[in-house]
């Protein structure tokens, strides 16, 4: 079961990827769904900071202003974003106390995966 979901996300991650306004959307969902989030921990504050991260790279990957990132990275951030805005992922998120459990072990994964990308992302960002 838990398979096919990761797999139905990631078919949607490889979709929205190609398509502006499914990626507009889906960062209006992040941004929304992030706001409701109470940052009262170290974890949950990191976090957040993490999604903030993976949602100004992807902007800016979409707006054409920065496009050093392979296909897969995008796909894969993308695939963290719309992991985080769905409600019945592994966890389903409206379990206390555990429901963000894995989207944030998951967006933990990713950066520490992309850490290239990302430091280099980030770097452009300051310079720009």
């Amino acid at each position: 079961m838990a398979n096919k979901k990761i797999e139905g996300i990631l078919q949607r991650a490889k979709d929205t990827v190609s398509q502006n306004e499914k990626v507009q959307s889906l960062l209006t969902d992040v941004k929304g769904r992030l706001e409701k989030i109470n940052s009262d921990s170290t974890e949950r504050s990191t976090f957040i900071y993490q999604l903030q991260v993976i949602v100004r790279m992807v902007r800016a990957y979409i707006s054409g202003k920065y496009s050093a990132f392979s296909t897969s990275t995008v796909v894969t951030l993308v695939f963290a974003l719309i992991y985080f805005i769905t409600p019945t992922d592994l966890i389903p998120d409206f379990i206390p106390a555990l429901g963000l459990t894995d989207d944030i072990s998951l967006v933990y994964f990713i950066f520490r995966s992309l850490a290239e990308d990302i430091e280099k992302f980030k770097d452009w960002e300051a310079t720009n």
